[in-house]
Parts: C-alpha cells; sequence; structure tokens
C-alpha cells in the first residue's frame, strides 16, 4: 500500500467498483472483488500484489493435492517428461497431483452432454472460469440461470 498515490487507475478499471479512494490511498472492498486481477495488471506503481499463501502452509493440512495447469510444463524448457514436474511437487509436500488437463476433459464431456439436452436454458454460460461466475451472480443475476451447473474441477 505504500507505493500507491491515489492516482485511481485501477479504480477505473476495476469490474465490480470494488475499489475506492480512502486517504489517498486505494482500498479494495472484500464484498465487491471477483479476484480477477485487473488491479494487479493495471497499477503503474506495482502497489497492488496478489496474496497468497507460502508452501509452509500445506503443514496445515491433513492431505494436499496440487492442480498443475498445462501452462506450467510449458515453462521448463527441454521437459522429456512431465513426470519431472509432478514428482518435484510431491517432494515440496502434496501429497497427490491431479492434472487440470484430465479433469478438463472430464468437464468437456460433461458440458457436451448438458448442452444436448433439450430442456435447459440457452445461452449456456460456462461456470469453468470463478471469475466470470461471480462477476454474473454481482452485477448480472439474471443470468444465473444460464451459468452451468457444475462446479469447477478444483
Amino acid at each position: 500500500m505504500s507505493k500507491c498515490t491515489g492516482c485511481t487507475t485501477c479504480l477505473k478499471r476495476c469490474p465490480t467498483e470494488a475499489i475506492r479512494i480512502r486517504d489517498g490511498h486505494a482500498v479494495i472492498s472484500a464484498m465487491r472483488c471477483i479476484d480477477c486481477g485487473e488491479c494487479i495488471r493495471v497499477c503503474p506503481h506495482k502497489a497492488k500484489r496478489a496474496v497468497h499463501d507460502g508452501l509452509e502452509s500445506l503443514r496445515d493440512f491433513r492431505y494436499t493435492v496440487a492442480l498443475p495447469a498445462p501452462s506450467l510444463y510449458g515453462q521448463f524448457e527441454n521437459l522429456e517428461r512431465i513426470g519431472y514436474v509432478i514428482s518435484g511437487l510431491k517432494k515440496l509436500g502434496f501429497d497427490e497431483v491431479y492434472e487440470v488437463a484430465r479433469a478438463a476433459e472430464l468437464v468437456s464431456a460433461y458440458t457436451r452432454a448438458f448442452i444436448s439436452r433439450s430442456d435447459i436454458v440457452r445461452p449456456v454460460i460456462s461456470s469453468a472460469c470463478p471469475v466470470i461466475s461471480r462477476i454474473i451472480s454481482m452485477n448480472y443475476p439474471y443470468l444465473c440461470d444460464h451459468v452451468l451447473p457444475i462446479l469447477p474441477p478444483v
């Protein structure tokens, strides 16, 4: 927050109007924030950052599961086997690793089956992105019946 100058760039770009300027600094309302990250992306002063838990927080849970996205593997040059990354995640302390791509295949199959039905409200909006689901529920509640009734794989 000390880097914030109150320039209002983030305030202007926030899709849910979750940001206000108080005492010369941007303040985010947790009730309105959908965690889209737009404020982080547009801040010219790098005053906003994502909040996350460190790996040491894995000890707080009885059982932990890592959900690597396909983009994780693309960050490694000359990766011959994704097993190296999966082994590394387990060595970091995860009990299980379940690939997001595998779960996406299951969601795709369910989606195809669902939209082939004739008794559903159309158009159907994917529920895969929690940001989109939250913005619909907050700003466009009349569209909630159009959101695919499946929880993301997480």
